[in-house]
């Protein structure tokens, strides 16, 4: 060890501790948002199969149209970030959610479950 590192001072500017707090709070609700929308369609297939009279396939695809958004829209939500910052794509996440949820509510038939897959896909693509 050398006295180069013995004499090193703090940060001139160091972040406070409440705005850290309030950024971790911010990705964690968007996180905890994340893993809601996973767990928003899987619960209702057997609800999907009987009602709208789905097969496995059917809902196999509803997932796979989710994770497919969600995962082509990951690197196109970088680019987004960097380009116009990270709390409106948060909030346009949570808000693609919330539309997917909406949308669920008031399905009719196959088609309306795509729509919401889609929607989450959508919200889901920034984490």
């Amino acid at each position: 060890m050398n006295t180069a590192t013995l004499g090193a001072t703090a940060p001139v500017n160091p972040i406070p501790l409440k705005q850290d707090a309030s950024v971790i709070g911010l990705v964690g609700l968007a996180h905890g948002t994340s893993h809601f929308s996973h767990l928003l369609l899987a619960p209702l297939f057997p609800v999907f199969m009987r009602d709208f009279g789905l097969s496995y396939s059917d809902v196999g695809l509803l997932m796979s149209i989710f994770f497919i958004i969600s995962g082509s829209g990951q690197a196109m939500a970088g680019f987004v970030v960097d380009r116009i910052g990270a709390r409106p794509v948060l909030f346009a996440a949570i808000t693609c959610f919330l539309l997917a949820s909406l949308a669920a509510s008031m399905v009719t038939g196959y088609m309306g479950l795509v729509l919401v897959a889609a929607l989450a896909g959508l919200g889901n693509a920034p984490f």
